[in-house]
């Protein structure tokens, strides 16, 4: 390491016009580089999308075709004029798409969802279009629901059907439709047209599934209309929009939201701010425009888009507060601000090459790692402050240019770049991870933290060389004093360590990422507005059946049916049909009796083709039933979603994950504490759920593992740096006091400050086990050469330990409470490595000397 410096100190004092002119291509090339990053700063951003079960919960819709809700609140007085409002928006989209008022496509089944303007854009959900087209009467519809009906009927009424075989019996039901036909009254006619052999009279009425569905259908709080929701008091009118973008598009969500709130008129615009969302959605003055009362939106689109701009705002103001701060710290430290200068400008162009570094690696930045610019700062600046406080004390000891930097990179320059490798093996050692969360903040930070080394061994000595002009801060003069060693300062610093074991076991463990989510969002408050209203969430929940073997469908929707029945919902069991009776109804015989029976009872057999054919195909083939729930639910597929070229996903283009075994997805409505409840009993009997909620608890187990995996990384990287540069026991255990005092300062800090134990704050683990190695890196290698180094080096460790704690202090102010624990962790963590450091590193420095002899 000795070598590589003096080769790099020797270029400095002979070619440094050379050096300037490296630094300034290698900065225009990270500079293009800033101009790739695009932000990612949704959850979904941080999941590792290729796990199976993740896979799963993704393709059930979360974050993918979850829809935009646009809300009209108000009372009695102007609903009509809420009510105009939501028509008026959905004709213009059905009439500007082309879909359908029914929902269905031309081969008779339900459309793909079309996006208006265009790609990019919204579309009325053409699932609901078509339950409001049954209450219309649609005879596409109505045909579509009348044989998927009948396919199901052997499965869910299995031998019921018998009285079917009876011509005597079914003459009269057939009669009984026609009466129905013919009646003035809506509700017997829609039923007949739907029902034309009158199965729902062979279903048991007295049964506890048929009171639990009347019962479920009283509470349904919602009225359906063409293309909307209305509650059943009239104060919310909900138009929900399937959208063309992923929920990870904020820029695309507030164009469409800016969109919609002009009136959904002409195309999209160019772009569009938070603030003009806010503006467009507001009540319009112009009464010819029509809407007089405000429109409130809410769905992962709209939670994101605000999430992304209050994360965005946070990071700037973060990396503001961290300037001030460090600048306060270095005051503190040296009573000056002399030289403040020579350690933030090298460290401001380390940050322009971090984050080109990421736009040429990864192309992107997530959550976890927009919340830590701040961070790299507080931690970058070590490198400068050290080295220049190093210069800067020979120099007033009366020394030369050359020989101030000599000592500076070659006295505390091996121990400086063995503390940021450390630093830097513990965040690349994340890359490994599974976790993209994890992953792509090892990736930013390690790379962040090697290009603000570079930067400061660039560019830091030329401006020493330039502007040291003998004078100021550089003027011979006495040295700082050196603080005297305290003798109650070891004991404190173990009270410290013993007050944060005893708040480690307060430490509880939160799943829910929803809940350290950004406070204040309104979309997120609407959200669970809602959610109480309506008694159940808006985010998508189903159930979902291994198909791999669909003859053991039955045999598994029976063991599930009874665990979902004691929770309310009315679903009944698998049913198989007497052999004689699946040869009756299958044949071709009993086909036409039907058929002659319909023509005696003035109804036209045509209409009965299509049930008749779908009740025999489900009688002779019982895979016919499974069929049917899979056209009906669909399965989305995940979009395909393009970047920038990156070398990460250069890498990576020909891994596609192997596809998902068959599954069947049903829709379901339940509560959270239920969902809870009966997760654990479901999985035993071979199903699960997927859906937003589900998709928590499974990040929780995977969490886990991913950062244990990240933790045997960071802890492997920094054993290797401590083997090659401390190359002695005694100075690896030594090194190990910090890093174990960091881990205990994690769980203690969490425990004592009330924050939850969150998949993001146990990142606090390998980014504490990282960092803590900084500064004592400096003072081992110090004290291998100089005998006093622990009072020589105690002012500028405690500026840099100062300066890093500042980095972290301004997460802990975050509106994130995820980011928030995650500062407070690692806070409380590196600032119990860092105090052990100082004050008991010393001690034991005495009683086992590392200096040479």
């Amino acid at each position: 390491m000795k070598a590589l410096l003096r080769v790099l100190l020797r270029l400095h004092l002979s070619r440094s016009r050379g050096l300037w002119l490296c630094v300034a291509g290698l900065t225009l090339l990270l500079g293009w580089g800033t101009l790739r990053v695009e932000r990612a700063l949704d959850l979904m951003s941080l999941l590792p999308s290729e796990h199976p079960a993740v896979r799963a919960n993704l393709e059930a819709g979360v974050g993918q075709q979850e829809l935009i809700w646009l809300v009209a609140e108000g009372g009695e007085a102007d609903l009509e004029v809420r009510r105009a409002w939501a028509e008026g928006l959905v004709d213009r989209l059905l009439t500007e798409g082309n879909l359908p008022l029914n929902g269905l496509a031309a081969e008779g089944r339900l459309s793909d969802p079309i996006p208006v303007p265009g790609p990019g854009g919204v579309s009325p959900w053409p699932a609901l279009l078509a339950v409001g087209a049954i209450a219309e009467g649609d005879a596409a519809v109505s045909r579509l629901t009348t044989e998927t009906l009948y396919t199901m009927a052997p499965a869910w009424l299995g031998d019921r059907l018998a009285p079917l075989t009876d011509l005597a019996a079914l003459q009269r039901r057939l009669q009984a439709t026609a009466k129905a036909l013919s009646s003035p009254e809506p509700l017997p006619a829609a039923l007949a047209r739907l029902d034309p052999l009158g199965l729902r009279d062979l279903a048991p009425q007295d049964g506890e599934g048929m009171a639990k569905a009347t019962a479920l259908g009283r509470a349904f709080t919602l009225k359906v209309r063409t293309g909307y929701f209305e509650t059943k008091d009239g104060r919310f009118v909900m138009l929900p929009l399937v959208a063309g973008f992923p929920a990870t598009d904020a820029k695309a969500t507030t164009r469409v939201l800016t969109w919609l709130g002009r009136g959904a008129k002409g195309p999209l615009p160019v772009s569009a701010s938070l603030r003009d969302t806010e503006a467009a959605l507001a009540p319009i003055e112009d009464l010819k425009e029509g809407r007089a009362f405000p429109l409130q939106v809410t769905g992962a689109h709209a939670i994101t888009a605000w999430e992304s701009h209050r994360l965005t705002v946070e990071v700037v103001l973060s990396l503001a507060l961290s300037f001030l701060l460090i600048g306060l710290v270095y005051w503190l430290g040296f009573r000056t601000l002399a030289g403040y200068g020579f350690v933030m400008v090298p460290l401001l162009v380390g940050m322009v090459w971090a984050l080109g570094l990421t736009g040429w690696v990864l192309g992107r930045v997530n959550l976890m790692a927009a919340g830590f610019g701040a961070v790299l700062l507080g931690v970058g600046d070590d490198v400068g402050i050290l080295l220049f406080s190093r210069y800067r004390d020979d120099r007033r000891a009366g020394h030369t240019k050359p020989r101030a930097l000599r000592a500076a990179m070659l006295g505390t320059g091996p121990g400086v770049v063995a503390g940021a490798l450390a630093t830097s093996m513990a965040f690349l050692a994340l890359a490994f991870a599974p976790f993209p969360g994890i992953r792509d903040l090892g990736l930013t930070t390690g790379l962040g933290l090697l290009a603000c080394l570079a930067a400061t061994f660039l560019v830091l000595p030329p401006l020493l060389l330039t502007l040291d002009r003998g004078r100021g801060t550089f003027a011979p003069g006495p040295s700082l004093p050196g603080k005297p060693r305290r003798r109650w300062a070891p004991w404190a610093a173990l009270a410290v360590l013993m007050v944060a074991l005893v708040g480690a076991p307060r430490t509880r463990w939160e799943e829910d990422l929803r809940r350290f989510r950004a406070q204040g969002n309104p979309a997120l408050t609407l959200q669970e507005r809602l959610t109480r209203t309506l008694g159940a969430s808006l985010q998508p929940l189903a159930l979902q059946i291994p198909l791999e073997d669909p003859d053991r469908l039955p045999a598994r929707w029976n063991k599930l049916s009874p665990i979902l029945r004691e929770a309310g919902l009315p679903v009944p069991d698998w049913k198989s049909l007497d052999p004689e009776l699946r040869h009756a109804l299958g044949s071709e015989t009993w086909r036409r009796q039907v058929l002659e029976a319909a023509s005696k009872a003035g109804l036209d057999p045509a209409g009965l083709e299509g049930p008749l054919t779908a009740l025999a195909e489900a009688a002779s083939d019982p895979t016919q039933p499974v069929a049917a729930l899979q056209a009906m639910l669909p399965r989305a597929a995940p979009r395909e979603e393009r970047h920038p070229w990156n070398l990460w996903d250069g890498f990576h283009q020909h891994r596609k994950p192997p596809p998902l075994a068959p599954a069947l997805s049903v829709p379901l409505r339940l509560d959270e504490a239920s969902l809870n409840r009966l997760t654990p009993v479901v999985e035993a009997a071979g199903g699960r759920f997927v859906g937003t909620q589900p998709l928590f608890r499974v990040v929780k187990g995977i969490a886990k593992e991913a950062v244990q995996q990240a933790v045997l990384l960071a802890l492997a990287g920094i054993f290797l740096v401590i083997a090659a540069f401390g190359r002695s026991l005694r100075f690896a255990v030594l090194a190990l006091v910090p890093l174990l005092a960091s881990q205990a300062g994690v769980f203690g800090a969490l425990g004592w400050g009330g924050e939850p134990l969150t998949f993001l704050s146990l990142m606090a683990i390998p980014i504490a086990l990282g960092v803590s190695v900084d500064t004592a890196f400096n003072l081992l290698h110090r004290a291998r050469g100089e005998k006093d180094a622990p009072q020589r080096v105690a002012r500028v460790n405690a500026v840099c330990a100062g300066t890093t704690l500042a980095g972290f202090g301004g997460m802990v102010f975050s509106g994130y409470r995820g980011l928030r624990g995650l500062g407070l962790a690692c806070l409380g963590g590196v600032a119990l490595a860092l105090l052990l450091t100082q004050w008991l590193l010393p001690v034991l420095l005495e009683k086992w000397p590392l200096e040479k002899k």
